[in-house]
């Protein structure tokens, strides 16, 4: 029997999908100039940035599986974001059944010309809300100076999304009331 992954990563990986989600929404709406944009010390310009993610993504899977979705679309080609968004949903449900079917501490291993490299499977699970974070920053960071209007996309926006999940819960106080000891 597989236990229950740790619910942190859980939320990190619904975390992951929810950004990406809310991000890529915004990008849909860009002009083909500023998708095209060079994005100095990044992966690359925006599309470019938002394919990356999603076959990392894929690579990540295809390293605990063996095999990996194929997207509607060809990499090369210039998917539309309505194609991109659904793939994500894709990647999303099935890192998420990995998560809960791949024990963290199972033998991940791979092989190259010349090398081999063993690790276990919870590197991958920090992989995948790690390297969103990363390029998640890289187009947030460019897009605001770019002056386009972002929602906040960090952990307390993601709990205001979900605050159920959190057991989160706001009182307003009135004036001279004071909070529960």
């Amino acid at each position: 029997m597989i236990p229950d992954p740790e619910p942190t990563l859980v939320e990190y990986f619904h975390y992951t999908h929810w950004a990406n989600r809310t991000l890529f929404e915004v990008c849909a709406t860009l002009d083909a100039a500023l998708m095209e944009a060079a994005i100095p010390g990044s992966y690359g310009p925006i599309v470019q940035t938002c394919l990356h993610l999603l076959r990392a993504q894929a690579s990540f899977l295809k390293r605990l599986r063996g095999v990996a979705p194929e997207p509607p679309f060809s990499w090369d080609a210039r998917p539309t974001f309505a194609e991109v968004l659904a793939f994500e949903d894709v990647l999303a449900a099935q890192l998420l059944d990995v998560l809960h079917t791949v024990p963290a501490t199972t033998n991940v291993h791979e092989e190259g010309q010349g090398w081999q490299f063993d690790y276990q499977a919870r590197l991958i699970f920090m992989s995948v809300a790690y390297h969103g974070i990363a390029h998640r920053t890289d187009l947030t960071t460019f897009l605001n100076r770019a002056g386009v209007a972002l929602p906040e996309l960090d952990v307390w926006a993601y709990q205001a999304a979900y605050p159920e999940r959190f057991q989160a819960r706001v009182i307003k106080m009135g004036q001279g009331d004071r909070a529960p000891s």
